[in-house]
């Protein structure tokens, strides 16, 4: 992975201390995906970028040096998302979320832009589709994708009444009492199609279906920010 002199859109997914005058940053950019950078500052200066290397901010960004850790060489903020209350911690799970479930240097310039429309969402934390959207996208990045239409078994149409389960090796299929995989009822995929329709109960199947796919995604590592979602 090389550097980008050209300024990209990113966001600051994490940011730690790193030496006396340094940040680790974990960042979400447009054109790279997920990256790391240290971002290095002179003793007593630098405060005002400092400042702006936070989360829920976007930056024009550029970073330069090789492998798997690079330097920011440069940071203009150009928008922040003033999160608070329920959407700040759901903008926190799904930071999380693409720390924990998405590869390193792998582009994904539709995520990043459905990851900026979330948190524009998150702004009026009412609405309670746009994190179980946001993290069907990350689950289908990472390879867990449902098939809406289709079962991945014999090409069949999706039934309302029949239930089916998934596995990332084999996709969806009929459920045949094997237990294997996550259960995921025909009526839920079908509802999928037009997710704002659905009703309160598929909601709730949704939310138990999606805690499985993770799961499975993070081999059973539990995401901190989950328990305040929860709380």
């Amino acid at each position: 992975m090389l550097s980008l002199p050209e300024l990209t859109p990113a966001f600051i997914l994490r940011r730690n201390a790193y030496r006396d005058t340094s940040l680790l940053l974990d960042m979400f950019t447009r054109e790279a995906g997920k990256i790391t950078c240290v971002a290095k500052f002179t003793k007593g200066k630098g405060s005002r970028t400092k400042g702006m290397l936070e989360p829920f901010r976007l930056l024009d960004a550029s970073w330069t040096g090789r492998g798997e850790v690079f330097t920011l060489f440069h940071a203009d903020e150009t928008r922040r998302y003033p999160l608070k209350g329920a959407g700040l911690i759901r903008a926190l799970y799904a930071n999380e979320l693409l720390l924990r479930g998405l590869w390193q240097h792998q582009p994904q310039p539709e995520l990043f832009d459905h990851y900026q429309r979330t948190l524009t969402h998150l702004l009026d934390p009412t609405d309670s589709l746009v994190l179980p959207l946001f993290e069907l996208d990350v689950l289908a990045m990472a390879g867990y994708v449902l098939n809406l239409w289709h079962d991945d078994a014999d090409g069949h149409d999706i039934l309302p009444l029949v239930r089916y389960r998934f596995r990332p090796e084999h996709g969806l299929y009929p459920d045949a009492g094997e237990g294997k995989g996550i259960p995921v009822s025909g009526g839920l995929l079908i509802a999928l199609r037009e997710p704002e329709a659905m009703s309160a109960e598929q909601r709730k199947e949704l939310r138990h279906t999606l805690d499985h796919l993770i799961q499975m995604l993070l081999k059973g590592k539990t995401l901190n920010a989950r328990q305040l979602l929860n709380e």
